[in-house]
């Protein structure tokens, strides 16, 4: 399997959406339903509500969303040299660690904040050296904007991107203002559009954050994280001692993804969603981490047979 996604043919592509479709193809026969606290805003519950009436249109939903956040992420590893050897094991990985539970099955706000967070990163990536950063700078603030529309306990995602643009460019001023704008701009517009659809003030419709709330995590020990961690771990050394040999900006996305995952896991113990699903807000750093750790130019019969105890493992605590 490692083997398979360690080159860029064309055709691996396919491979890729074969193996998203077999390893969450269980969602149709035992389909997640919803029993977290709704979103409280309205025109937003409604329109979730809608794309999940269904438990196969929320599935088939998730399922493509996930897909193509796997190419995207893959497409911006490759574009911009930040992994040892240009591969699909970023895309496999985003893939195989957003199916570890049921409830990633479902299309819910997670799912757009993971791809507004995958699109942000991508912004981030073009300010390296960038004569004109201006327009990323604004996009990637904006999209982290439309997050904490989704659910205001997700503006923790902005310190997030402002700390990455201030990793990738020096200390501006300016450009820091101009992000903060960037980031209120979709609050603005979404309060008047609540307003005039719902003749209500936004805050009266929103769950403020709750970062103090630390959640019972026992579950964890219950699930396939435990032995996803000891990779993670694993993975995390690889890239370690790797750190100096990698160019700057690898290093400093290095840096940004730790950043990203720390953040990403206080927002999963915190607050009143379904941590399950905000799994996948980790999933981004993970799999680039995992592909540091399964890139090879060779084969690796150990790191194969790893993959296949982690897929095994996985399934076995999903199903049960």
């Amino acid at each position: 399997m490692i083997r398979l996604f360690s080159y860029t043919f064309n055709q691996t592509i396919l491979f890729l959406f074969i193996f998203t479709v077999v390893i969450r193809i269980s969602g149709i026969q035992v389909p997640y339903v919803n029993t977290t606290q709704q979103l409280n805003i309205n025109y937003l519950s409604a329109f979730f509500n809608a794309i999940n009436y269904y438990p196969l249109s929320g599935f088939i939903i998730s399922t493509l969303f996930v897909f193509i956040n796997a190419l995207i992420l893959n497409h911006l590893c490759i574009k911009h040299e930040l992994t040892i050897y240009p591969s699909y094991l970023p895309a496999y990985f985003f893939v195989l660690l957003n199916s570890v539970f049921v409830d990633q099955f479902y299309a819910g706000p997670v799912m757009f904040v993971n791809f507004f967070l995958i699109i942000s990163l991508g912004s981030i990536l073009k300010l390296y050296q960038s004569e004109n950063p201006s327009i990323a700078i604004f996009s990637a603030s904006t999209l982290a904007g439309l997050s904490a529309l989704l659910n205001m306990t997700y503006m923790a995602f902005f310190i997030v991107v402002v700390i990455g643009i201030n990793i990738f460019r020096p200390f501006n001023f300016r450009e820091n203002l101009s992000a903060f704008i960037g980031f209120l701009l979709p609050l603005y517009i979404g309060t008047m559009v609540n307003f005039l659809i719902n003749t209500k003030f936004l805050p009266y419709h929103i769950f403020f954050p709750d970062y103090g709330n630390i959640n019972n995590q026992y579950w964890v020990f219950e699930s396939a994280l435990p032995g996803i961690a000891v990779v993670g771990v694993l993975a995390f050394i690889r890239m370690y001692k790797n750190f100096f040999r990698n160019s700057t900006k690898q290093r400093r996305l290095i840096q940004f993804m730790v950043i990203l995952m720390l953040v990403s896991i206080i927002i999963m113990i915190t607050g009143k969603q379904n941590p399950r699903q905000e799994f996948s807000f980790v999933t981004i750093p993970l799999a680039f981490m995992f592909s540091f750790y399964f890139a090879n130019s060779k084969l690796n019969v150990f790191k194969e047979i790893v993959n296949m105890l982690l897929i095994i493992y996985i399934l076995y605590y999903r199903m049960h």
